[in-house]
């Protein structure tokens, strides 16, 4: 039976990631060779409470999407998800940017900026529970991990007419690091990696709502997710985020 994903009025089918479409970014290629394929997350874009929502999400260019990432080790790795960076925005010089929030569980945000010759700038971890709010700034890439037992639900409000860019962190067969059961290890396909940067959930704050307060209700506001289709014109807000 196909797995559904309901909210509000709107049901939807997800697209499933499974193991076998992550192997270039799995760290635990010994247990690789023998592992069957299975799920490993479920995730539903466009996501509305009711039609009128939807029309006015379309309208406005976001997305509001509900990511579903069960418990699950790869090896000695924990689940994760193949991680992306987010392309410019035409005409600006920064990639756009996106929100998260979890619903269910507990995640761990692992953030990268990209430098030159394969080189990273900067590492930032974020652990969020639930009700926490997390941004991922303009040119950062991002990788998120369930390393509990429980399920992990999250969601997030992203600009709807971009595609992320999965290859740059496929080609170096993963995120900056990798989440195992003893802790973070760096991934040597990078030629420089920096010491991670550990950051408490902030993101409430930047869009105007109460720590723990469900983000859905910005869809009665959205102007405050402008910077998410104009990252260009807010570079000072990002300035004091990262």
């Amino acid at each position: 039976m196909q797995r559904m994903l309901s909210f509000g009025k709107i049901v939807r089918a997800p697209d499933v990631r499974t193991l076998y479409d992550m192997t270039e970014v799995i760290y635990d290629k010994g247990w690789l060779q023998t592992a069957e394929n299975f799920d490993l997350y479920f995730m539903c874009r466009e996501m509305a409470q009711n039609e009128e929502d939807l029309r006015i999400m379309r309208e406005f260019g976001l997305r509001y999407d509900i990511t579903v990432i069960p418990p699950a080790k790869l090896g000695m790795e924990y689940v994760k998800t193949a991680g992306h960076y987010h392309p410019k925005a035409p005409g600006a010089s920064v990639s756009y940017s996106e929100i998260y929030q979890v619903l269910e569980g507990e995640a761990v945000y692992l953030l990268q900026k990209a430098g030159k010759g394969g080189r990273v700038a900067d590492v930032v971890v974020v652990v969020a529970e639930k009700g926490d709010i997390v941004f991922v700034p303009p040119d950062y890439g991002h990788v998120t991990v369930n390393r509990s037992d429980k399920v992990l639900k999250m969601a997030n409000w992203v600009y709807r007419d971009f595609s992320s860019l999965y290859d740059p962190i496929r080609e170096f067969g993963g995120g900056a690091y990798f989440l195992l059961e003893s802790g973070f290890v760096r991934n040597p396909a990078y030629c420089f990696v920096p010491e991670i940067r550990r950051l408490e959930p902030s993101g409430a704050e930047l869009v105007g709502l109460s720590k723990g307060e469900d983000m859905y209700v910005l869809v009665e506001n959205l102007q405050n997710l402008r910077f998410l289709k104009e990252p260009q014109t807010f570079s000072g807000l990002f300035a004091v985020k990262v």
